[in-house]
């Protein structure tokens, strides 16, 4: 077994669209390695976010334009 915090890893980032039906963000499947790769990958015509997943927790960064 592992033991806490023996597992460590660089920040990564995801896209999150938000559905207007369920009045939540969905995240998208997918990690990207950098901040302008995850935005690059933003859905045309969703309203999308890029969250930071680190060690300490994930949170959503400062608004970007889409």
């Amino acid at each position: 077994m592992r033991t806490r915090g023996s597992v460590r890893f660089d920040p990564y980032y995801k896209v999150q669209w938000f559905d207007e039906r369920a009045m939540a963000w969905r995240d998208i499947q997918r990690a990207h390695p950098t901040e302008q790769d995850a935005i690059g990958a933003f859905e045309c015509g969703k309203r999308c976010r890029v969250m930071q997943i680190t060690m300490q927790g994930r949170h959503p960064l400062p608004r970007q334009a889409n």
